[in-house]
């Protein structure tokens, strides 16, 4: 899945001690700067950085000290084994999946390897403890090309407008949907909009750089107008269309990624700055120190919807961070209204340098290791055992102060999921999101 990422630089951590329930603290360091030889370095290193960095301890109901005193001996014992009982694939995962088993944080994500150059041979754990009871049984993928099958049926003939996602070295944009519904009178409308994750701006830096036929974004420019990087265009793009009565935001399957397209992308649905929540930081090595909750707003651009018409966001487990925090938005606002299922619950903020060389930051958490000891060929890091744990540095809630983590932005009008429903033509969710705009409610 996508995530969404506040790019910035990185600030390495001088060592401190740790207080801890246990007779021997670990020696401290940056646990970015520590090269482990070993697999119980490299678990102590791991473990070490999640218990100083890891902005959920007040709310998790892991006991974080209890899985140190569990899975020590199991790495310890991983380096004793001879190199005729080399450790397994499945054994590794095994161990880094118990120990983050049942963590709050939905973006959390490990990866882990052995040593190449050790007798036994390399290893890779990669594990992600973010679970839902509801997710749906079958792929984005196919979900999405049904109810696209269904949404060109209800489209006004003429006006469905499409760009399916693609990557380009090595960076992924979005594919966009459009289409105009008929209203609930003669000669009005319904614009319909919906993107598979949000990199938009991203491809407008893109646009003159890639051929034409990537970024035409005619679905974008239909919705936006051309200028779509600085919100919605008056006059230029269906949305602001005195035609137009209602508008439909569709982040199903939306996987989430950078907060940069919220302002002109989401932000210029509003008619005014939009706070979505508060959000904290870690701001020590403590497990509870933490900073003083924070306004998250969304500004809006300056190109802006003009008339409150009624908007509709629909989403639903599949819709992953960024997308979860879009939700929030139009859920907020006086016109608008979210009707689908819980979402993920994955909407801690990420404050990193990229996918690699990240550090836990001057929040004093986030994400921190470098695969890139691994990846980067046999020497000289054949006797390194890397690591990398991507978690949130922000810790969210809603403009209630409800918590979103781990629980999901829950809709005013709950539609759920129904394949069958989907493979038999029926799109319970979009009739729904229609049905609202044409008779209000």
């Amino acid at each position: 899945m996508k995530r969404f990422t506040l790019v910035a630089g990185a600030l390495a951590i001088l060592a401190v001690s740790l207080v801890s329930c246990r007779k021997e603290p670990l020696d401290m360091v940056n646990p970015n700067s520590r090269i482990c030889k070993s697999y119980l370095q490299q678990f102590e290193t791991v473990w070490q950085g999640m218990d100083q960095g890891y902005v959920f301890w007040d709310k998790d109901t892991v006991d974080w000290d209890e899985r140190y005193e569990k899975f020590r001996p199991v790495f310890e014992a991983f380096d004793a084994r001879p190199a005729n009982n080399p450790v397994t694939q499945s054994e590794y995962w095994e161990a880094y999946t118990g120990l983050f088993e049942g963590l709050l944080d939905h973006h959390l994500t490990g990866r882990f390897y052995t040593a190449k150059g050790i007798p036994r041979g390399a290893c890779e754990a990669w594990v992600s403890p973010g679970q839902n009871d509801y997710y749906h049984p079958t792929g984005i993928s196919y979900e999405r090309s049904l109810q696209l099958d269904i949404l060109q049926k209800k489209a006004i003939p003429g006006t469905y407008l499409e760009s399916d996602p693609f990557s380009y070295a090595p960076l992924d944009f979005p594919g966009s949907y459009f289409c105009l519904i008929k209203g609930k009178n003669e000669g009005e409308l319904i614009a319909y909009f919906r993107f598979t994750n949000f990199y938009i701006m991203q491809l407008y830096a893109y646009h003159s750089a890639l051929p034409n036929s990537y970024t035409a974004q005619a679905p974008i420019k239909a919705f936006y107008g051309p200028r779509y990087n600085e919100g919605i265009t008056a006059g230029a793009g269906y949305a602001n269309n005195d035609s137009v009565v209602g508008l439909i935001i569709d982040l199903r399957g939306n996987g989430g990624g950078s907060v940069a397209d919220l302002e002109p992308i989401i932000g210029s649905l509003a008619q005014s700055d939009t706070r979505v929540g508060y959000t904290r930081v870690k701001e020590g090595f403590g497990r509870l120190d933490y900073s003083a909750w924070s306004e998250s707003i969304v500004k809006c651009p300056s190109l802006h919807l003009n008339k409150e018409k009624p908007i509709v966001v629909l989403a639903d487990v599949t819709s992953v961070s960024c997308a979860e925090l879009a939700t929030m938005l139009i859920k907020s606002l006086p016109n608008g209204v979210f009707i689908g299922e819980r979402t993920y619950g994955a909407v801690g903020g990420l404050y990193s340098g990229g996918s690699t060389n990240v550090y836990h930051d001057l929040f004093y958490g986030g994400c921190f290791g470098d695969y890139d000891y691994f990846d980067n060929g046999p020497d000289p890091y054949s006797d390194i055992f890397s690591y990398y744990v991507y978690t949130s540095t922000f810790h969210m809630v809603d403009k209630d102060f409800n918590d979103v983590e781990g629980v999901g932005v829950k809709p005013d009008i709950e539609i759920k999921y129904n394949r069958k429903r989907l493979e038999s033509g029926y799109d319970d969710q979009l009739d729904r999101a229609i049905r609202y705009i044409r008779v209000g409610h």
